[in-house]
C-alpha cells in the first residue's frame, strides 16, 4: 500500500521527512545529531504506512472536527509508548507560517520546525482533546529517528498515573496548546 485509507487525494504523502531549502548547514546538523536525552526508535518503529493508526472520518454532530477526519488507534497502545513520527516539511522557524495549523517546533534552539500543512503522514491528523475527551490521550515530542538518521517530532501515547494507553478504535488526542488557541481567537478562527 503506497498511502493509507482515507488519505486525501490531492495531499503529497511522505515517507521521510522533507528537508526545506531553506535549511542552514547548522540546523542540518542539528537534525543529525542526537541529544543523549532524546529516545531512539528504531527503523521498524518508523514504517509507513503505520499498522499503529488508521485515519478515518468523523460524521460526530458533536465533535469539534465533523466532516473532517481523526487519527484512531489501530490497536491496543501502551502507556509511553510511542505511535509514529509527525512527518512534514522541516524548516526554519522564521519560514513558519501564521495561517498553518500543522506547523509544529521541532528543536526551538535550533530554530526548527515541522509543517505538515502541504505534505505529511498520518501524524497531520492528530485531533485537540478538546471537546471529544476529558484530557489528551497522546503528545508531541522529540526522537531519534534511526530510518532517517534525524531527530523528528514524535507522537507518543501519555505515560503516568493517570494514562491507561489507547485501546484499539479510540481516537488518538492531544492537546494543541494554549499558544495554538490564542492564536486562534485572535485570528478568528475556530478549533480544529
Amino acid at each position: 500500500m503506497s498511502k493509507p485509507k482515507n488519505w486525501p487525494e490531492p495531499l503529497p504523502y511522505l515517507r521521510a521527512p522533507l528537508l526545506s531549502k531553506d535549511i542552514s548547514a547548522t540546523q542540518a546538523a542539528a537534525l543529525r545529531t542526537r541529544p543523549a536525552s532524546t529516545p531512539s526508535v528504531p527503523a521498524a518503529s518508523t514504517a509507513l504506512p503505520s499498522p499503529q493508526v488508521r485515519i478515518q472520518p468523523i460524521s460526530d454532530a458533536g465533535h469539534p472536527a465533523n466532516g473532517q477526519h481523526g487519527l484512531f488507534a489501530a490497536q491496543n497502545l501502551k502507556p509511553g509508548s510511542f505511535i509514529l513520527a509527525y512527518l512534514g516539511r522541516v524548516h526554519g522557524g522564521a519560514a513558519s507560517s501564521a495561517d498553518s495549523d500543522y506547523d509544529l517546533w521541532l528543536d526551538k534552539d535550533a530554530d526548527l520546525a515541522v509543517d505538515a500543512a502541504g505534505e505529511g503522514n498520518e501524524g497531520r491528523f492528530v485531533n485537540d482533546y478538546r471537546g471529544v475527551k476529558d484530557r489528551a490521550n497522546a503528545e508531541f515530542g522529540p526522537v531519534w529517528c534511526e530510518r532517517w538518521g534525524q531527530v523528528c517530532v514524535g507522537v507518543w501515547v501519555t505515560k503516568g498515573k493517570n494514562s491507561k494507553g489507547i485501546k484499539k478504535g479510540d481516537e488518538i488526542l492531544v492537546s494543541y496548546g494554549k499558544g495554538f488557541w490564542d492564536e486562534r481567537r485572535k485570528g478568528g478562527q475556530e478549533g480544529e
